[in-house]
């Protein structure tokens, strides 16, 4: 193992649910007689913070950005609940990684109670040593979170590197000095995700070959 710790993003890394979130969005583009978008468009459109996105999408002088969030947030419960899981190949990555000795943690931009149940629901809490989630539904940086569990749990030469599918989480790796693992198969467009200059894997089993000797 080349890290003493791995830190996992949650949605759209270990949690396969760009489906859960797409189909929330045309739910509501759909309510408001406005046409559907295709994945492609999704991923062109997400970022963080979340609100950028629903800019490009929606009239957002419109709307009440609170209550779009609280709609967004209800049709991506029931679809995520519906037919998302864990992603392929996560659970014995985690397992190999537990077995190495390293510490793993979860920090999202997911708010902490939704973000708690959903970890616990997938059956991988055991393998985690912090879940860190945020104090809200905002979807903002993460990175002080990120900072201040690392400052007071690990030494300050510790080998780390970051797991995620957005750009965030290469800026988060940079913060860190971390390195950084960006997976295909997530949120964000892939042609982003090659210029950003992270390493990149076609998604979470592929990751892998960056963690071992």
């Amino acid at each position: 193992m080349k890290y003493n710790c791995v830190i996992w993003d949650w949605n759209g890394t270990l949690l396969d649910d760009v489906s859960a979130s797409l189909r929330s969005v045309n739910d509501m583009l759909e309510k408001r007689g406005m046409p559907p978008i295709d994945i492609d468009r999704y991923r062109e459109c997400i970022g963080v913070p979340i609100r950028h996105f629903y800019e490009q999408v929606f009239e957002i002088e419109k709307e009440d950005y609170t209550l779009l969030l609280k709609e967004y947030n209800e049709g991506y419960e029931y679809y995520v609940n519906l037919d998302c899981g864990i992603a392929d190949g996560a659970v014995e990555l985690l397992e190999r990684i537990k077995q190495e000795g390293a510490k793993q943690i979860i920090v999202s931009s997911c708010e902490k109670n939704q973000l708690a149940a959903a970890v616990e629901k997938s059956g991988t809490a055991e393998y985690f040593d912090a879940v860190l989630g945020a104090d809200d539904f905002f979807a903002n940086s993460k990175i002080d979170r990120a900072e201040s569990y690392l400052k007071n749990n690990l030494p300050e030469n510790a080998k780390l590197i970051a797991v995620g599918d957005l750009l965030h989480d290469y800026q988060l790796a940079q913060a860190l000095g971390a390195d950084c693992v960006l997976v295909k198969s997530g949120h964000e467009d892939t042609r982003r995700l090659l210029a950003s200059g992270a390493f990149t894997a076609e998604n979470v089993a592929d990751v892998k070959r960056f963690l071992f000797d």
